[in-house]
């Protein structure tokens, strides 16, 4: 099936891991250029060398950038604008989570999310709209995740800035409508991601992954009965950013196994 992507630009807050970074090798595997930046040179470099399997140079554009940083996410859309002459798609992936109850949190710890759920994605949707706007429009997607209809609470701070990214995410694709940007959310539940791993290495590092994997999804009633992978997560976000979603907008895809209960 052809997606109608080749040759459009992808530009991928946060894809240098995870979603992210798959997103971006699904992007180059359709013929689209990408645009990926992240705070860690190291983990840059090796994002480039592995996208590399699926693009050439040409194709690849990366910089250093925190998305927290407005100065920054202009640098890096700007960059990617003159490099690619254009762009046609963003996507907001960066993103982490913070554990803990209420009282456990952090004024610190608040603050960071809010930054990182919130005005990350208000830096750069301001910073790529005239792009968007001079190809005669475009896509946005958000990553977000099922907390955001469902909190837990252990998971605070993260449940309550996942659900205002969704009021937003939903209020901009009404706004960004009329220049014909069409604006999504995909909703994700337990993927297996970097940040899983490293849970997986600081809780349970002589446990095998597959038996951990297995076992999380038990306690946590996924029903499909497994946790998720970065590129069924991706899989979705590129549907999302083709032609064959022309018509979808204001809307919030759940890959979570039928995890939760909310409509």
């Amino acid at each position: 099936m052809d997606l109608g992507l080749k040759d459009k630009v992808a530009v991928i807050m946060g894809g240098t891991s995870g979603v992210g970074l798959k997103t971006a090798e699904m992007f180059l595997w359709e013929g689209a250029r990408v645009a990926v930046c992240g705070r860690n040179q190291e983990r840059m470099e090796k994002a480039i060398q592995h996208l590399l399997k699926f693009g050439t140079t040409d194709s690849i554009y990366a910089a250093t950038c925190d998305v927290t940083n407005k100065e920054d996410v202009n640098n890096f859309i700007n960059g990617a604008a003159s490099r690619f002459e254009g762009i046609d798609i963003l996507v907001n992936a960066a993103g982490q989570s913070v554990m803990g109850y209420f009282f456990d949190v952090t004024d610190e710890q608040w603050e960071q999310q809010i930054q990182l759920k919130y005005f990350a994605i208000i830096y750069a949707v301001k910073a790529v709209h005239p792009y968007l706007v001079k190809r005669g429009g475009g896509r946005i997607i958000n990553i977000n995740a099922t907390l955001a209809k469902e909190p837990e609470r252990h998971m605070v701070t993260t449940a309550a800035t996942r659900a205002g990214l969704l009021n937003l995410s939903k209020t901009l694709s009404q706004e960004l409508a009329y220049d014909n940007i069409l604006v999504n959310s995909v909703s994700l539940g337990l993927i297996r991601t970097d940040q899983w791993e490293r849970r997986r290495m600081k809780n349970a590092p002589d446990m095998n992954p597959e038996e951990y994997y297995a076992d999380l999804a038990k306690k946590r009633n996924i029903p499909l009965g497994r946790v998720g992978e970065a590129e069924e997560v991706a899989s979705v976000i590129v549907f999302l950013a083709s032609s064959k979603a022309s018509y979808v907008s204001g809307s919030t895809i759940e890959t979570a196994g039928a995890l939760g209960k909310a409509l």
